[in-house]
């Protein structure tokens, strides 16, 4: 069984014919084998299930299925650091974070999950611990990734509900979500392999993926992004070899790491009109520090920095915050 877009070649859709500002022309159904409606990642049509006939006259974009997930990724995968340690320590740490982070904030805005179910996209959603995690606590959730740590979905609990698709090419409706999110993806789009060095044309790579976000989330819904950020003179987060906790500098010049106002551009430009910095006490657990003592007390000026900007607004996004969690509505 394969999964294939099936579009005609028509004035109204074909390619070169981008259908995102417009939405789909005809509304997609279920497939059997995911919990939400699948488009064409390039035009927008409604996908449709059936075995793959060589040479069909109406399939202008086939697509497949890849170690048993729906794989409709527009362009290349993402070369990713992948293994059992590396997924191990994610799923520790994604496992926390959603705990006490996503789940609190989500809740907060849908506490009554027995009479509708909230539809959430999680966007790079690599082992996707999440999903399982907010599927058991009454979310309707699905994630999409394109690296390698979709190795690890076949351990998930709810397996369906995973697709291999690119940020910038979202197979779903428009207006169809009521929370996507993202973890730190923004500062790994736009640049050359896996460095800090960003592409000429990273701006619009970037812009492109917030316009995604955008379309597929319902009017009133919400987005949340987080990231280093990028006013911080200390990278903390990134470019350490294993066992150091010598932190990356950070030029402020140095456009890789995301800003507050770089946010509210790109989301602003795809139709957000609201943006807002949120608390981000309890988005790290530092697992993996806070288990040696040198780990513990050299992390305690950071975990001092996350509360005092959790609790003085003023101080979100300045030098002094060194990671930014920002929601974005759309109207």
């Amino acid at each position: 069984m394969k999964i294939y877009s099936n579009p005609r070649l028509t004035p109204e859709c074909g390619p070169g014919r981008d259908k995102r500002n417009q939405g789909s022309r005809r509304e997609a159904t279920k497939t059997p084998d995911f919990p939400a409606p699948l488009v064409c990642p390039v035009c927008l049509e409604p996908l449709h299930i059936g075995v793959e006939k060589e040479g069909c006259p109406d399939c202008v974009i086939r697509f497949k299925y890849t170690d048993g997930f729906p794989d409709l990724i527009v362009g290349e995968r993402f070369d990713d650091a992948f293994g059992e340690e590396c997924w191990s320590y994610e799923e520790k740490s994604n496992s926390d974070l959603t705990c006490n982070y996503w789940l609190p904030l989500f809740d907060a805005h849908f506490p009554d999950r027995s009479r509708y179910k909230p539809r959430v996209l999680s966007v790079g959603c690599g082992t996707g611990i999440d999903i399982d995690i907010l599927t058991d606590e009454g979310f309707d959730i699905v994630g999409n990734e394109i690296g390698n740590r979709s190795g690890a979905w076949k351990k998930r609990k709810h397996p369906e509900r995973f697709l291999l698709a690119n940020g910038m090419h979202l197979p779903f409706e428009s207006n169809y979500f009521d929370i996507v999110y993202c973890g730190c993806l923004f500062p790994h789009v736009g640049v050359v392999g896996d460095s800090f060095k960003v592409r000429e044309d990273y701006c619009s790579i970037r812009t492109r993926l917030a316009g995604e976000m955008a379309r597929v989330l319902k009017k009133d819904g919400f987005i949340v992004v987080s990231s280093p950020n990028g006013n911080a003179p200390l990278d903390l987060f990134h470019g350490r070899g294993e066992g150091s906790y010598r932190p990356r500098i950070n030029p402020p010049w140095n456009p890789c790491i995301p800003k507050i106002e770089d946010y509210r551009k790109m989301f602003f430009a795809g139709g957000c009109r609201a943006i807002e910095a949120l608390p981000n006490r309890k988005y790290w657990g530092f697992v993996r520090s806070r288990k040696s003592i040198k780990g513990f007390i050299l992390g305690i000026p950071v975990r001092f920095l996350f509360w005092l900007t959790s609790r003085v607004p003023v101080f979100r996004g300045t030098f002094l915050d060194p990671w930014i969690v920002v929601k974005l509505t759309k109207s």
